[in-house]
């Protein structure tokens, strides 16, 4: 095994500590402003919006999730990841982080997704194939939306504890904002 499949590997089984860690090196970088904050904050509920109406769709490992945000994207929640993760770049305000987001992002996820379709290929077989001929990978085509019968779950967007994240981009707003009025004294 080569140290990048392996690393791959490693952060795409920790992302969500890996996430963490990477927004405290961007908070420290971080110059926010006024106008960062106002164009940043849209975006990351964007995501945010895309990753809770997600999760009102996805039943984990009972059935193939093909209705609603499933029908637009084979991969949602991470999309919705990533427009959470841009609007905190553009809120940190340091165009080489942008850089290194889209990097890091890409690093991450292609692995995960990868690893993921392969799991899901071999659970749910010509069914997920006929589903992949179909529906793109990631950048949603947002006109093909549909709902064969599948309607949006509160329980299940509380199941996932879609909530944690909610909270998790409250306090990052909350401190970058207070690091911009700290350093704009």
């Amino acid at each position: 095994m080569n140290f990048i499949y392996w690393l791959r590997h490693f952060i795409s089984h920790n992302r969500i500590a890996t996430s963490f860690a990477l927004g405290l090196i961007f908070i420290l970088f971080s110059r926010p402003t006024t106008r960062s904050i106002l164009i940043g904050t849209p975006v990351i509920l964007l995501g945010e919006f895309f990753r809770t109406l997600s999760s009102g769709y996805l039943e984990k490992n009972s059935s193939l999730s093909i209705d609603g945000p499933y029908s637009v994207t084979r991969n949602p929640m991470y999309s919705g990841n990533f427009l959470l993760g841009l609007g905190f770049v553009i809120i940190v305000n340091q165009p080489i982080l942008l850089v290194l987001f889209v990097m890091l992002f890409a690093f991450i996820y292609q692995a995960t997704i990868i690893e993921e379709e392969k799991r899901l290929q071999q659970r749910f077989g010509q069914e997920f194939s006929a589903y992949m001929s179909s529906v793109p990978r990631f950048f949603p085509k947002l006109w093909r939306w549909k709902s064969n019968g599948r309607s949006f779950n509160w329980t299940l967007v509380m199941k996932h504890r879609e909530y944690v994240t909610w909270l998790g981009i409250v306090a990052g707003i909350l401190l970058l904002t207070a690091k911009m009025f700290f350093y704009s004294q």
